[in-house]
């Protein structure tokens, strides 16, 4: 093959190789662009979770408004000019809006906290691609689970049963890198639910203390708020 033969192959692999989540963005997008347009206007009520654009509900330009308690707001690392702040009401040192988000397809925004959150734009492309419903429905107590055989692969809505404790995702090559970690409790302030977290096969999920759990497979907020 030769010297130039392995540069040629190098360059190819460098300009045409794309990570899964450019796959998955280009995948969604070309979803959404396959439907037909409806324009209008829009107002979510969103609470603690991961929420996906264009799955979870549309591209666009946002109003975030702090309806309800406090708690941080931030977007996926690829979004320009995206947020990373707490918002949250009675606190004159936390802001409780946030002007001028634009979302863009397959961008991520996440809620933390007992936040409840207000999503509002007075025109956007209404199509949304909804969420795939996976997953099974069940209760956890404390102890060790790994995805694919203790319970189904999906993105689950996660939500206290009772007590408290810790719920653990670890990644499944390296397990020592813990990709979702909350506390969640029956006190005020303290975490109840949190949506659209996803669990994939080989993953270790471990949950702690006297913690117990439903775990609910997501499905398209906007679609069902």
């Amino acid at each position: 093959m030769g010297v130039i033969g392995g540069i040629l192959i190098i360059i190819c692999f460098i300009f045409f190789w794309k990570s899964p989540e450019e796959k998955f963005r280009a995948k969604l997008k070309k979803n959404v662009d396959n439907q037909k347009s409806h324009f209008s206007e829009i107002s979510l009520i969103l609470t603690a979770g991961i929420y996906t654009v264009g799955i979870d509900f549309p591209a666009g330009k946002y109003i975030l408004t702090a309806k309800e308690n406090y708690g941080d707001v931030f977007t996926s690392d690829n979004v320009k000019n995206g947020i990373n702040q707490t918002l949250g009401v009675g606190d004159k040192n936390i802001a409780s809006e946030f002007n001028n988000l634009i979302l863009e397809i397959g961008d991520t925004l996440t809620i933390d906290g007992e936040l409840v959150l207000k999503l509002y734009s007075q025109r956007v492309n209404l199509v949304v691609v909804p969420r795939e419903v996976m997953g099974q429905e069940l209760n956890l107590i404390a102890g060790n689970y790994i995805c694919g055989k203790d319970f189904i692969a999906g993105t689950y809505d996660i939500e206290l049963i009772k007590n408290y404790g810790y719920i653990t995702i670890r990644e499944k090559k390296n397990v020592s890198n813990i990709k979702f970690r909350k506390y969640l409790g029956e006190n005020i302030g303290e975490l109840k639910d949190f949506k659209n977290c996803s669990i994939e096969i080989e993953e270790k999920l471990e949950i702690s203390g006297g913690l117990e759990v439903k775990l609910t497979p997501s499905k398209s907020t906007y679609l069902y708020n």
